[in-house]
């Protein structure tokens, strides 16, 4: 087993000196796998992808990332995140840039997404003519320009069509088989089971269990 991209000990996360968020979560994320994480409303999910995105402070515990992911992690939340006013084409660049891509080496990589994820014939339009699905299809790909070594998506492909939801679910596949670390917070009916080689399961801050859909998997959370 490779090291761990990720791991998290004993996290708790709590609001307003309230009750915690998150409480006492340890796990780790490897490299080529997808992590699954599931739970009703409000048990945690995207307080915990936070949390592994580094933008959640916590009140205790500790999180440790490899050195080569630590300025490459990419955290596609629920809400999209796209500039409407822009076409699909000038979305990516400006995520290209912020990223560091530049040149001939941001081009290859925008035509590359834009053909992966089907929406060459729209790369010029505005994204406030695109559907819902090819919203949720350009989001995911303003995530993937910069290939990340450890990719986080909040219900990435929540609301979307058939059609997308399969080209984002291969894409997500495609990710880890290059050897990123996943981790996929989904409600939809049987996504988890079918991309996940690990799931864990949120209530009340804290996982309640833990399964494997595959053999080779690690023996703690």
């Amino acid at each position: 087993m490779n090291d761990a991209i990720l791991t998290l000990e004993h996290i708790s996360v709590s609001f307003e000196k309230g009750k915690p968020v998150l409480n006492d979560l340890s796990l780790s994320v490897f490299g080529g796998r997808i992590l699954g994480i599931r739970g009703e409303n409000g048990a945690g999910k995207s307080t915990l992808l936070r949390v592994m995105a580094g933008i959640q402070r916590v009140n205790a515990g500790q999180r440790r990332i490899a050195a080569d992911a630590a300025k490459n992690i990419a955290y596609v939340p629920q809400e999209i995140a796209l500039y409407p006013s822009l076409t699909g084409r000038q979305n990516l660049d400006f995520w290209a840039e912020i990223y560091g891509l530049h040149g001939a080496k941001k081009a290859a990589r925008i035509r590359e997404l834009l053909r992966t994820m089907d929406l060459e014939e729209k790369a010029n339009k505005r994204v406030e003519t695109y559907s819902g699905g090819m919203k949720r299809r350009l989001n995911l790909a303003c995530a993937l320009v910069a290939s990340p070594k450890l990719l986080l998506l909040d219900e990435p492909t929540v609301g979307a069509d058939v059609r997308s939801v399969r080209t984002m679910q291969r894409i997500i596949l495609d990710t880890a088989a290059g050897g990123s670390g996943v981790v996929l917070v989904s409600h939809r009916a049987g996504e988890i089971e079918q991309l996940c080689d690990r799931v864990l399961t949120l209530e009340n801050g804290r996982f309640a269990e833990t399964c494997a859909f595959q053999q080779e998997t690690e023996s703690n959370p």
